[in-house]
């Protein structure tokens, strides 16, 4: 199987190459609920380019995030609602992005008077970034979500969580169920979902998706369905490439989570839990504590995550091997491919 170098994890100069050939491509910047309100934006810094995304009237909108008159950024870091304007000088932009008003200026000295604009493109609830200029194709986000049952919903729960590790560590962990016996004695392994359980997945030009179920000394379905009829006794999960994932466990709680790179060796993972129908179809009791459990199992597995990909950053500063993927990690491979096709090219 192909392996990405692993001077890949650690060159920053490498990610700078991401973030123009991998990211630009199609990158996940929320979903219909983080763009409710009139003003409401989000504002990143991703490498050496600084970006807002913002509702504007009916709809979603990208810009440059660096103000037109002294550089300053119009929209502080991270998620809020408030007018287009920088809080510098006051220099307010309108919808479209072109300047709208520039108090105490000379009309003489503004020679550039629109920030640049990239495409934005909602699927299925979820919207994302073109930062090449064109469109972002999300051709598979339809069947992708299709093929786990997921319908993202509002969230009943939201954080952050940052890595000390390169990226593509948080991508490849969550494209495998290799570790979940060894890593997840806490969470996934009681819950039944093991290294040895009955795994399928496939892949298409830029998502894959995978389903995990117990082997059957360990199937709790029946009992499922007693609780609701619409639940199961799987783990259902989808990536769109190269930054999102989402998941469906026993099709009562659905994950959305997200990378954002900070550095070649820092990644914040970005999640949200939401209800799916078989929880819905529950008295407000029992979704309550479902609610409560799927929050200490999500912290819990983030953490066991956590310490293992922190550890393979730390392996792969030192002098050490080329990876040797086994079969039953297909998927890796799989994103290794799309990586390959697309980091010296865009």
């Amino acid at each position: 199987m192909p392996s990405i170098d692993r001077q890949s994890y650690v060159d920053p100069s490498i990610l700078d190459l991401e973030i123009e050939n991998i990211f630009r491509e199609r990158m996940f910047v929320g979903t219909r609920f983080d763009y409710e309100a009139p003003q409401s934006y989000l504002s990143m810094v991703l490498g050496r380019r600084a970006i807002t995304v913002r509702r504007s009237g009916d709809d979603v909108r990208a810009f440059g995030n660096v103000c037109l008159h002294r550089n300053a950024l119009i929209d502080p870091t991270g998620r809020g609602e408030r007018p287009f304007r920088c809080r510098y000088h006051g220099w307010s932009y309108a919808a479209d992005g072109t300047l709208a008003e520039a108090p105490l200026a000379e009309n003489s000295c503004i020679a550039v008077r629109t920030l640049p604009a990239f495409p934005v493109k909602q699927s299925d609830d979820l919207y994302f970034l073109g930062l090449s200029g064109s469109e972002p194709d999300t051709s598979e986000v339809s069947s992708a979500l299709a093929n786990a049952e997921i319908r993202v919903e509002r969230p009943f729960h939201q954080s952050t969580l940052a890595h000390e590790c390169n990226w593509k560590l948080l991508v490849e962990n969550v494209l495998e169920g290799y570790h979940l016996s060894f890593v997840h004695g806490n969470t996934f392994r009681p819950a039944g979902f093991t290294s040895t359980g009955n795994y399928s997945w496939g892949g298409g030009k830029h998502s894959s998706w995978s389903e995990l179920t117990p082997n059957p000394s360990r199937d709790k379905q029946h009992a499922m369905r007693k609780l609701s009829p619409g639940a199961g006794h799987h783990y259902r999960h989808t990536y769109i490439f190269p930054d999102l994932f989402l998941s469906n466990t026993n099709g009562l709680v659905g994950f959305l989570s997200h990378v954002v790179p900070t550095s070649v060796s820092t990644t914040d993972l970005k999640w949200i839990l939401f209800e799916l129908p078989a929880l819905k179809a529950l008295s407000n009791a029992v979704r309550d504590q479902i609610k409560e459990e799927a929050v200490r199992f999500t912290e819990q597995a983030l953490r066991e995550d956590q310490v293992l990909v922190e550890s393979c950053q730390a392996g792969l500063s030192r002098i050490g091997f080329q990876v040797q993927l086994q079969p039953c990690e297909g998927r890796i491979g799989h994103f290794h491919e799309l990586y390959a096709s697309r980091i010296q090219h865009g």
